[in-house]
């Protein structure tokens, strides 16, 4: 191969991932990612290509990863700011997975008087966690394949199969499962005094007439669509995802009910802080490893072993970066489906008092990429029929069906931080010169915030993660095309 040859291959795939970023998304999700950004993010792969010409794929990847900067980024991310006790995240193509471990899976826990005292545990590869509302992508899986062998229809109505919603009479599962209508309770599930009254209270669910939905995101939706599911198959929720989806893809680590034997695994996500308005303090005490953190899920049954349909489930990154491959291959639902999911059913924009604003760009009980990158889940850089899907405790997940990349990150970022600070608190925060976040508690304690964990996980762990996987993507395509090699399957596990 010439340099001339491989210059020209870059201009073409460069044109190549210009035209899968726009592949099925609406005009204004467009051109969202420059040809002189793919320029600079690939013209790299094809230098060092050029100048280390004898070494092999693995020394190539290697010198792509220094020159990525992520390590450095993760580093000041979790050691530096401190945004979370730790994280493992995975990310890469067809043939190659890189999986990143760093910190810690606890930093303290409660002794036998109820005390926070400090009892560290070092974050490891196998560490189990809660993942929150990616258990949606579950749900939304779960009645795709239904819809596929035509055991249900998106035009159904939620009634047809789960009678006990009385108000939900007219609206479809296409409603629920994009976010189409707004729904309201009789009071709140996850303040019910046990599972008997949440039930109640979420059959109680009805449309809001006299809402605009301009921010769609729900749990209520998955919750009611659980029980369509197991009405539709006459099985628990769980019992059907565990059939379809855990069992054949070989998930063993992914539970409800984390097995006794596995506890030990689990990154806690209890004991985060929440500084109210009139100056009390909240901490919560009720997620124990094992029990997940969402109250709504709790209250619904999870350390029971019911599963919502909203956020219930653990996991860790070897079952979750399977379920990716998996799904990005067609072994859950056929790629024809997959490729429906990230469709934007919901995003547009709109004027505010003359300020320019976006409703929520989601699919199928997923993200679609939205036209403003701090806003989008999905980045801009990826084809448009790429998914994703986020939950509170730290946890990321991108599947990108066409470019066949995909990222996954698990943490555990309501751990032993500040998770919520009123405004009328945050005048309190103090950043250091390294950016670090803190806040002294009435108590005279001192805490890292990391409330804005969610937006600033993306430019320093999510974004430079997902550039490198584009990145061994191409240097994979560029040994297909030029150098007669057959590349190997392979990992690598970096503990930073």
């Amino acid at each position: 191969m010439t340099n001339n040859e491989l210059y020209s291959y870059l201009n073409d795939y460069i044109k190549v991932l210009y035209d899968r970023q726009n592949r099925g998304v609406k005009l204004d999700q467009k051109y969202l990612f420059g040809l002189q950004e793919y320029y600079d993010l690939l013209k790299p792969v094809v230098d060092c290509v050029i100048n280390h010409k004898d070494y092999s794929l693995n020394e190539l990847r290697s010198i792509i990863y220094k020159q990525s900067g992520l390590e450095e980024k993760v580093r000041n991310f979790i050691y530096t700011r401190e945004m979370a006790p730790g994280l493992v995240f995975s990310y890469g193509t067809k043939n190659y997975q890189e999986t990143i471990v760093i910190g810690n899976r606890q930093e303290v826990t409660l002794d036998d008087n109820n005390n926070i005292v400090p009892a560290v545990e070092q974050m490891t590869e196998d560490t189990i966690f809660d993942l929150a509302s990616i258990t949606k992508l579950f749900t939304s899986l779960s009645m795709l394949k239904l819809i596929q062998n035509g055991t249900i229809s998106l035009d159904d109505e939620i009634t047809k199969y789960a009678p006990e919603f009385i108000n939900l009479k007219g609206v479809t599962i296409f409603d629920l499962i994009t976010f189409k209508v707004p729904l309201l309770t009789n009071g709140r599930v996850d303040r019910a005094a046990d599972n008997e009254e949440a039930e109640k209270i979420l059959f109680s669910i009805y449309v809001d007439t006299t809402s605009k939905n301009l921010s769609p995101y729900t749990d209520m939706g998955a919750m009611v669509l659980k029980y369509v599911i197991e009405h539709a198959t006459g099985m628990r929720f769980y019992d059907f995802v565990d059939e379809n989806i855990l069992k054949p893809l070989k998930m063993n680590d992914t539970h409800v009910v984390v097995p006794k034997m596995k506890l030990d695994r689990v990154a806690s996500t209890n004991l985060d802080f929440k500084y109210y308005k009139d100056g009390n303090i909240g901490i919560t005490k009720e997620a124990p490893k094992g029990v997940v953190y969402d109250a709504k899920a709790r209250i619904m049954g999870q350390p029971n072993g019911i599963a919502s349909g909203h956020a219930s489930i653990f996991s860790t990154e070897h079952d979750m970066t399977n379920l990716a491959k998996a799904i990005i291959g067609g072994q859950v639902i056929d790629k024809k489906y997959v490729e429906m999911m990230a469709k934007n059913r919901t995003g547009r924009k709109y004027f505010d008092n003359d300020q320019e604003k976006y409703v929520q760009y989601l699919g199928f009980l997923c993200y679609s990429k939205n036209p403003v990158l701090s806003s989008s889940e999905v980045f801009h850089a990826l084809s448009g029929k790429t998914l994703a899907s986020a939950g509170w405790t730290g946890t990321q997940l991108t599947v990108d069906p066409i470019n066949k990349l995909y990222f996954f990150m698990a943490g555990n970022r309501s751990h032993n931080r500040m998770t919520f600070i009123d405004p009328v608190q945050r005048e309190k925060v103090m950043t250091n010169e390294n950016g670090k976040k803190t806040i002294v508690l009435p108590n005279g304690n001192i805490k890292v915030d990391a409330t804005k964990f969610a937006w600033e996980r993306d430019t320093e762990v999510v974004h430079p993660s997902i550039k490198l996987a584009i990145q061994y993507k191409m240097l994979e395509d560029i040994y297909n095309k030029f150098i007669d090699t057959k590349i190997e399957q392979e990992r690598n596990v970096r503990s930073i």
